[in-house]
C-alpha cells in the first residue's frame, strides 16, 4: 500500500506541475524541496520496485547527449547545468517503473485534478495570475501557463477514450473541455476537433462528444464573467459559433512560425554542437524564446541528439499506428505530445510531455510482448 501511495505522489508532482506551482504562489525554498522531494520519491520508488524494467536506452542516450554537447557553449554557471542534467537523468531512468505500473485511469484520474485546477483559477479565484504577475485573462490553475495546460487538457481527453465506466468517462471529457476552454489556447480548440474527428472515424458512438464541447462552452458563457477573460481571445473563441468573421482573425495573430522564423539562421550557424544549453530558451526584447522543443534540442545541442530524439518518436508514432485498432488512445496521446513540443520549449522543465512519452513507450514495449502485457494486468489487479 505505501508504495502505491508513492507512486501516486509521484505522478501528482510531476504531471500537475506541483514544484513550478509553488515557485510561483509560495517561496523559492519550498518550491526546490518539493523539487527535490520530486527526485527523492523517483529514487526511492526505483529501487523498492524490483524486478526493474528495462531502461528506455533512447531517451537515455539523448539525455546524455543532449546535456553534455549543449554544455560546450554554455556560459552559465555550471552548477546549474549539472542539476538540471542529474534531475532529468532521474526522471528518465526512474519513471519508467513508475509508467510501467501505471494504467490509463490512474493518469485520466491524476489529469483530472489538473483540469479542475484550472476550472478553480477561472472561476473561484480569476484574479490571483495577475497578482502574480501571470498570463490575465486566460487560466492555468497548477500549470501556470495556459497553452501547457490547454496541453494537459488534450492528454485528458485523449486518455478519456480508454475509461471504460460511461460515467467517469463522459464527466472527466466535460471537464477537460471546459478547462481547456478557459485556456482560451487556439491550439487547444484545433487539437480538440481533430481529436474527436479520429475517435468519430473509429467509432460512431464517439458524435456524442461534440455535444458536450458546446455544453462545455455554454456553461462558460453562462456562469464567467466575460470580462475576466482577454478581450480579443474571448471574442474569436466566441466567433467560432456565431457571426464573427472578423472577430476570429485574432485565431491568426503572433503566429508560431514566425517566432521560429527568428531561430533558422542561429541554427545554420552551428548545426553540428549548437549554442549551448537554455540559448534558445532565453527571452529578450529580440528573441521571445523559440517555442518549439525540436527547434530547441538542434539549436541548443546540434543534430546528433535531435535526430535521436526525432527516430525515438518515429518509432513510436509508427507503433501507434499499427496498434491503432487494440489502443487508439495511444496514437491520440503521442499526437498531442508533438504537437505540444511543436508549441513549447519546455521540455526539459515541464515534465509531463516525457513522462507521457515514456507511459507511451513502455505500452508499445507491452504489447511487443503479449506475455508481459498479461503479466502486468495481473499484476494491476491483485
Amino acid at each position: 500500500m505505501a508504495i502505491q501511495l508513492l507512486r501516486y505522489l509521484v505522478l501528482f508532482l510531476v504531471l500537475c506541475n506541483i514544484p513550478g506551482f509553488l515557485l510561483v504562489y509560495t517561496n523559492p525554498s519550498l518550491s526546490s524541496a518539493v523539487s527535490i522531494l520530486t527526485s527523492l520519491s523517483l529514487l526511492l520508488f526505483f529501487f523498492l520496485s524490483k524486478p526493474w524494467q528495462k531502461p528506455i536506452i533512447p531517451f537515455v542516450l539523448f539525455t546524455i547527449l543532449y546535456f553534455t554537447i549543449s554544455s560546450l557553449n554554455y556560459y552559465g554557471v555550471d552548477a546549474d547545468l549539472i542539476k538540471e542534467f542529474i534531475r532529468f537523468l532521474i526522471l528518465v531512468v526512474c519513471i519508467t517503473e513508475v509508467m510501467y505500473r501505471s494504467s490509463y485511469k490512474e493518469l485520466f484520474y491524476i489529469l483530472l485534478i489538473g483540469a479542475f485546477s484550472v476550472i478553480l483559477n477561472a472561476l473561484v479565484f480569476p484574479y490571483t495570475n495577475a497578482m502574480y504577475g501571470l498570463v490575465t485573462g486566460r487560466y492555468s490553475g497548477f500549470f501556470l501557463n495556459p497553452n501547457t495546460a490547454g496541453i494537459i487538457c488534450l492528454l485528458g481527453i485523449a486518455i478519456s477514450y480508454s475509461i471504460k465506466n460511461s460515467t467517469w468517462r463522459i464527466l472527466g471529457q466535460l471537464v477537460f473541455t471546459l478547462a481547456g476552454i478557459l485556456t482560451l489556447s487556439r491550439t487547444f480548440i484545433v487539437v480538440w476537433l481533430f481529436i474527436n474527428f479520429l475517435a468519430i472515424i473509429k467509432d460512431r458512438k464517439n458524435l456524442f462528444v461534440p455535444i458536450i464541447g458546446v455544453i462545455a462552452l455554454i456553461v462558460m458563457i453562462t456562469f464567467t464573467d466575460s470580462k475576466i477573460f482577454a478581450a480579443d481571445r474571448f471574442e474569436a473563441l466566441t466567433a467560432f459559433f456565431g457571426e464573427g468573421e472578423v472577430k476570429t482573425k485574432t485565431v491568426g495573430n503572433d503566429s508560431r512560425t514566425q517566432t521560429w522564423a527568428l531561430y533558422y539562421d542561429l541554427i545554420f550557424e552551428k548545426p553540428l554542437v549548437g549554442h549551448g544549453y537554455g540559448a534558445f530558451q532565453k527571452v529578450t526584447t529580440k528573441a521571445p524564446g523559440v517555442h518549439n522543443s525540436y527547434l530547441m534540442i538542434i539549436g541548443e545541442s546540434g543534430i546528433i541528439p535531435f535526430l535521436l530524439f526525432i527516430g525515438t518518436y518515429i518509432y513510436m508514432l509508427r507503433y501507434c499506428i499499427i496498434y491503432l485498432k487494440q489502443e487508439p488512445y495511444l496514437l491520440y496521446t503521442l499526437l498531442v505530445v508533438l504537437l505540444n513540443l511543436m508549441a513549447s520549449h519546455t521540455f526539459f522543465s515541464n515534465y509531463q510531455s516525457i513522462a507521457l512519452t515514456i507511459f507511451i513507450f513502455m505500452r508499445i514495449r507491452m504489447l511487443n510482448n503479449p506475455e508481459k502485457l498479461e503479466q502486468r494486468i495481473s499484476n494491476l489487479s491483485k
